[in-house]
């Protein structure tokens, strides 16, 4: 008896490179436009895994690492990527955040997924500075921060919040950063270890959305993009699967 865990056997693909000449003109400029068939790279965008929650933590230089079940979900989505790239490339490089929970996650996750690289710190990848926390001046009072987030749940743009990177500067920071990171690895698959709102703030950017963060990537979720011919084409977000199956998703 077949159990429900068991791959179901799967026929040999019916197209190949040779297939690309039997496309029509139309179906083929969709789909090279769409980047899903000729050069491009894969950028796998991955959240943070869940950090230490305490004030002692908050104040560690470089911010706080993870939390155990943070580094349990690290190892989840290394696993997770490790056997998607069996099934189509290696990872050729990895990237991350300069703060401890990311570039704790991004070694983790390399770990299983990208054996033998280092990932390499990127301050640009950071999460929005808020209330002048990289200044050093963030003592906010609780009335200025609960005015702030109504604002901010109104309206979803980081511009609610006094003291703030703008939000469309926050944009264009995460959105160079992404692309310098695309233009040294073409053709290739890239690991970039990231925050909630940057990842969010990408993709915002990507598809001109009015919101900075119209959705909220889970700890450790998975979030692709193709780029190639100048330009950033969406796959997937909040991949989380993996996790959900084993208790492991939060936010």
């Amino acid at each position: 008896m077949t159990s429900i865990s068991d791959p179901i056997p799967l026929p040999e693909s019916v197209s190949t490179e040779d297939d690309l000449n039997e496309l029509t003109p139309t179906r083929y400029a969709m789909e090279r436009g769409l980047l899903v068939i000729g050069e491009r790279t894969e950028l796998i965008l991955v959240r943070h895994a869940q950090q230490i929650r305490t004030m002692a933590a908050a104040r560690r230089q470089g911010g706080p690492g993870l939390s155990e079940l943070g580094q349990a979900q690290a190892r989840l989505t290394g696993q997770y990527l490790a056997a998607d790239a069996d099934a189509t490339a290696p990872i050729s490089a990895v990237y991350c955040s300069d703060l401890n929970r990311t570039v704790e996650t991004a070694g983790i996750i390399a770990s299983a997924a990208a054996p033998g690289l280092t990932p390499q710190p990127t301050p640009a990848l950071r999460e929005i500075d808020m209330y002048g926390r990289a200044s050093g001046d963030a003592d906010v009072s609780p009335e200025t921060q609960a005015t702030a987030g109504q604002k901010f749940g109104r309206t979803l743009r980081w511009d609610a919040f006094p003291n703030t990177e703008a939000g469309a500067d926050f944009r264009q920071r995460i959105h160079a950063a992404v692309r310098e990171i695309a233009e040294k690895h073409p053709n290739e698959r890239v690991l970039v270890v990231s925050h909630a709102g940057a990842i969010s703030a990408f993709v915002a950017e990507l598809i001109g959305a009015e919101p900075d963060m119209f959705y909220f990537p889970g700890h450790a979720s998975v979030n692709r993009v193709f780029h190639g011919d100048d330009r950033f084409i969406p796959q997937s977000m909040n991949e989380v699967g993996h996790l959900r199956a084993r208790g492991a998703l939060t936010f």
